[in-house]
């Protein structure tokens, strides 16, 4: 599952939550949340926060082309020019991750 966090700090360590697999992605500036994933797997396997938003991939697509429209991503060209992606290529990158956590 998709899931929105912010990173928790226990004894003076900043970390992701215990019950992020694999997080650390499409980071928003503005609120220092974060996207990561964690199986889909019966709550009485392990605990998430009945708090921590929960996105589908259209919510997740929809999140990311906002944080883009206010702090614009932008990849390397091989001559070294910072290049802003477009809304596509933003989209594209989102399915990918989707993609590749399903």
């Amino acid at each position: 599952m998709i899931l929105e966090y912010k990173l928790i700090r226990e004894m003076d360590v900043m970390r992701a939550p215990s019950w992020i697999e694999d997080g650390g992605y499409f980071r928003d500036p503005d609120n220092h949340t974060m996207i990561g994933w964690s199986p889909d797997k019966p709550a009485r396997e392990y605990y998430i926060p009945s708090t921590v938003i929960r996105l589908t991939s259209d919510e997740l697509n929809t999140r990311v082309l906002n944080i883009h429209s206010r702090h614009p991503f932008k990849n390397i060209t091989s001559d070294g020019t910072l290049v802003t992606l477009t809304t596509d290529q933003v989209t594209a990158q989102v399915t990918a991750w989707v993609t590749a956590h399903s």
